[in-house]
């Protein structure tokens, strides 16, 4: 792992997970198709559906244009949230997490009102992170220099997706697809019915074995620069 290789923006280290402004929803109009959201392109509709459910279409771009850190790029937030990669640095968490105990995740203050420990049985957006990535990111990062909250966790199950639901208007196209309305943004769990509504934009895990942890004192431990002297 080599933090050396991200790109930087104005001086900061910039997450692989991050999106930047030239990365675009291209996201054409959906229909409902056999009780399932679809594109007019069945190309497009197969590439697009991933965990049961018509995922938004976003162009890659990344290092192009300006990162816009509080965003995460759903396509590769979903492949790390299902191959536990690194938000930051992109890659594995496992090694890491088998001698620790734990998936490291990192949630920010000003993501929930009031924000405290991170509770088992949270629910999650944030891919996991290995320590020093973490480490880096705390100290660095605008959004989380606010505050923000650090647990190990033995198991981050896929929970469901977050997304806009859409049901029927009950009128037909000229090619015979039922129209569509936007109804509104939801969680939606993998086993609930909706899930073929939804058009996804994010992958949610749920938290279970939860440990809160002092992230400094991790980052002691493990010699990682600035932990020692309360930078």
């Amino acid at each position: 792992m080599s933090l050396d290789t991200l790109p930087v923006y104005r001086g900061l280290r910039v997450p692989r997970v991050a999106r930047w402004s030239a990365e675009q929803d291209i996201t054409p109009r959906v229909y409902l198709q056999g009780g399932r959201l679809v594109y007019r392109d069945p190309d497009l509709t197969r590439v697009s559906t991933q965990q049961g459910a018509l995922w938004r279409v976003w162009s890659l771009a990344p290092g192009k244009g300006v990162p816009l850190l509080a965003n995460l790029h759903p396509a590769r937030q979903r492949r790390m949230m299902v191959r536990s990669l690194c938000q930051v640095c992109g890659l594995s968490t496992a090694t890491e997490a088998a001698a620790e105990g734990g998936q490291l995740v990192l949630t920010g203050s000003g993501e929930v009102a009031g924000r405290g420990p991170i509770e088992e049985q949270e629910r999650t957006m944030n891919p996991p992170l290995h320590l020093a990535c973490a480490w880096e990111s705390v100290r660095r990062c605008p959004h989380l220099l606010e505050g923000y909250a650090a647990a190990r966790v033995t198991d981050a199950r896929p929970w469901g997706l977050h997304g806009i639901l859409h049901a029927p208007e009950g009128r037909r196209t000229a090619a015979g697809d039922l129209a569509v309305a936007l109804v509104s943004p939801a969680q939606i769990a993998y086993e609930d019915s909706r899930l073929p509504l939804v058009l996804a934009g994010q992958t949610i895990l749920e938290l279970t074995g939860v440990r809160p942890v002092d992230l400094r004192v991790e980052a002691a431990r493990a010699g990682l620069d600035g932990a020692e002297a309360g930078r």
